[in-house]
């Protein structure tokens, strides 16, 4: 089932004029292609936040969808490419971590390697009958693989001729942040994003803690200086300009203040390691 919907998700703000290149990019495939902008204000190379962002939107687009991700800080190197099918669903991408969190929550997603050729393969009609790229576009640059390979590749899997660019079976680069590890009733886990509000989301996930909970009585958090033995259920939990720290609606761990900013007021940033512990008195 094809959708004709992508999603873009990239780190290149709106102050220049990457995003809608990339978006002429794949009208000019077929303008009946629906494009949403998932974010395009990912801090610059951020690969955790935008490996978490990715996942936070996945299950909610229709079957079909295609995401086109770009968060590239190693475009034009020897890094590769990706297809990946999490799902019913499709990701274009760098194959540099951002598939990380999804593909440890689906670790059944089929991820191939992005064949590059396919984008200029004479079998549908908006491809000329040559082997060569179409002569109205350039070479790829080795700074814009977003205009010049993803948003490209993602028109095409967006209209249905995804299999033309399936190569062969890989795996992908994972970033090892997004498991938190287990050792002995501890799970040791970090920041991944921060967002608008300055709420802390962490790689610990509902999962992880009820691992914690099968074991011990109770569970303290540990982050810098924050420290907490109660996981709350909502912000209004506590008064306005508390520290608390929940579960939120992605399903991961965050760190929050009420009504104001965990990360302003702790000085974290994502890679800040945090800390759970199981206690039975």
């Amino acid at each position: 089932m094809n959708s004709k919907i992508v999603a873009l998700l990239t780190d290149f703000g709106g102050k220049d004029a990457y995003v809608g290149v990339m978006k002429a990019i794949i009208l000019s495939r077929d303008p009946s292609i629906r494009i949403v902008d998932l974010t395009h204000e990912i801090e610059p190379q951020d690969l955790l936040s935008a490996s978490y962002l990715l996942y936070t939107a996945w299950d909610y687009f229709p079957s079909g969808s295609v995401f086109c991700a770009v968060v590239d800080p190693g475009v034009g190197s020897e890094r590769g490419t990706l297809l990946a099918e999490i799902q019913g669903r499709y990701l274009i991408a760098p194959d540099n971590g951002l598939i990380s969190l999804l593909l440890r929550m689906y670790p059944d997603g089929l991820v191939h390697s992005l064949r590059i050729a396919g984008l200029s393969e004479p079998d549908t009609d908006a491809v000329p009958s040559t082997t060569a790229p179409p002569p109205t576009r350039p070479l790829p640059s080795s700074t814009f693989h977003g205009r010049d390979l993803f948003a490209p590749a993602a028109a095409l899997c967006a209209v249905g001729h995804g299999e033309q660019l399936r190569g062969r079976r890989i795996q992908p680069v994972v970033l090892p942040e997004v498991i938190p590890e287990h050792v002995a009733g501890v799970v040791h886990g970090q920041i991944l994003h921060i967002d608008r509000f300055g709420n802390c989301i962490t790689s610990v996930h509902r999962r992880d803690i009820e691992m914690l909970e099968a074991n011990h009585r109770r569970i303290v958090v540990q982050a810098g200086t924050f420290h907490d033995e109660a996981l709350r259920t909502t912000y209004a939990d506590v008064q306005v300009g508390a520290a608390l720290c929940l579960v939120g609606s992605s399903g991961f761990l965050e760190i929050a203040v009420r009504e104001g900013s965990a990360a302003k007021h702790y000085g974290f940033s994502p890679g800040q390691s945090v800390t759970l512990t199981g206690a039975d008195h």
